[in-house]
């Protein structure tokens, strides 16, 4: 039996304010995706076409994620901690009080915001108050206990849904905060990066979210402008253009928003790059089961969220294990559960309409998926400089989160190209086949990342 990570009070708070933040995180996303059918029938619209409640805010969150854990580290970690708290409250409920259509989503941009600076922030905040020895165990015990949120987040959105209303699973975020904030207030000790001066790159920092925003807004308006209209075209070509430029103006700069010397460490590249499959896979299937679900097969909210229980129980299972690893070859854990998630992933989708083997599959899926993101967090953590923590948390999750909104953009365009017009067989047959394209495509890329990971391993 392995010994307690910590005797220290103190500490224990910590890890458990860090990942009640994360865990309010992770509850609200899976839980908003479950209620989002309902939310489109109580403002007499469709599911797909409130689809920016979900992709409008994991584009929030990935453009200013960098920013965050960078003015965390310049500006102390335990002031945007609150900081980031109280946007992240503060738009829940203002988005529980939306109006329309139009309201909610500007809302959840606002709390996306909110999150993006809570999420690196929680994570550094426990990197930097354990000693290095048991960093990776520690940010893996935060992702173990927040996981929890991803397993009951289709549950209590699809049930809270039903016996109130879609409302309250938003509102459910502000008790959460305050516990988090009350937690905080002794457990955290005011940290900073001191080997950096407070100086701001505000144009890498424009030149982050302007492109993030640009090549979201292309990729999720492609079906309906058009792929090969201006408008389509400039916002995709001025989106890639930025992120050059970004890549130079970080490069040149005496006090970057992110140091690209991170990416140096091949381990820390790898494993964004493994880590942000999985996640893309992941948002993907979510988005497309809950309406398959939901509009398809004509579940209620919360027979839906049981029903996806069995994937979220995987992430939740998976992501308990992520910070007691140390022991193997990082590749070789993320190839494990990128193959998991991806046969898991073709399974689901080749079982549309069979319940029995499509839980099966889902709990296979998950666990793979949830390992992906949830390792990927728990390693470049331990392979960083403990007073860079928030901008590797930024630059990480960034490149996770940002993609997986770029996932549902793209998946989104798909199903409203494919089915326009079209009965629900044909929805039903395309949900089916992006499932599997989404398993097909994690597989892709087993053999790519044990050829760079043996590499690494040779080269050292």
């Amino acid at each position: 039996m392995s010994e307690p990570l910590t005797k220290d009070p103190k500490q224990r708070a910590l890890i458990f304010a860090a990942a009640l933040a994360i865990f309010a995180i992770d509850l609200d996303f899976f839980a908003v995706q479950a209620a989002l059918p309902a939310t489109a029938a109580d403002f007499n619209t469709t599911t797909t076409a409130l689809q920016w409640v979900i992709s409008g805010y994991m584009l929030s969150l990935a453009s200013f994620l960098i920013v965050g854990g960078r003015l965390a580290d310049l500006l102390g970690r335990k002031t945007w901690l609150f900081i980031g708290a109280g946007i992240f409250a503060g738009a829940s409920l203002l988005g529980a009080l939306a109006i329309g259509p139009e309201m909610l989503i500007a809302a959840r941009i606002v709390q996306g915001a909110g999150a993006a600076v809570l999420m690196p922030v929680s994570v550094a905040v426990v990197t930097n108050g354990f000693p290095q020895a048991q960093t990776q165990r520690a940010v893996g015990m935060v992702f173990g206990i927040a996981a929890i949120g991803q397993a009951l987040g289709p549950l209590i959105g699809g049930g809270i849904t039903q016996v109130l209303n879609w409302r309250w699973v938003l509102l459910i975020n502000v008790p959460i905060i305050l516990l988090v904030v009350t937690l905080a207030r002794t457990s955290v000790v005011q940290s900073r990066d001191e080997t950096a001066s407070r100086v701001i790159d505000w144009t890498g920092l424009y030149l982050i979210v302007g492109s993030i925003a640009a090549l979201t807004i292309g990729i999720d308006q492609g079906s309906i402008w058009g792929w090969l209209s201006p408008l389509t075209v400039g916002f995709l070509l001025s989106g890639s253009l930025g992120f050059f430029a970004f890549i130079l103006v970080e490069h040149r700069g005496n006090q970057p928003l992110v140091d690209l010397q991170l990416f140096r460490i091949r381990e820390f590249t790898l494993m964004i790059l493994a880590g942000a499959i999985g996640n893309v896979a992941e948002t993907a299937i979510l988005f497309v089961s809950v309406i398959y679900l939901q509009t398809v097969e004509g579940l209620s909210p919360l027979t839906s969220g049981l029903t996806l229980l069995a994937f979220s129980i995987g992430v939740t299972v998976a992501s308990q294990f992520s910070g007691r690893l140390e022991r193997f070859q990082s590749w070789a854990v993320m190839n494990i559960a990128m193959l998991l998630g991806g046969l898991g992933a073709i399974g689901m989708g080749l079982n549309l309409g069979n319940i029995e083997p499509f839980l099966a599959f889902s709990l296979l899926a998950g666990a793979g998926f949830g390992l992906c993101w949830s390792y990927a967090s728990v390693v470049t953590q331990a392979v960083v400089p403990a007073e860079k923590a928030g901008a590797a948390s930024g630059v990480v999750l960034t490149v996770l989160i940002g993609l997986g909104g770029v996932g549902i953009a793209v998946v989104s365009s798909v199903i409203v190209t494919q089915t326009a017009g079209q009965s629900t067989a044909v929805l039903s047959n395309v949900l089916g086949d992006v499932v599997v394209a989404v398993g097909v495509f994690c597989l892709l890329f087993v053999p790519i990342v044990a050829l760079l990971g043996r590499g690494s391993t040779a080269s050292a």
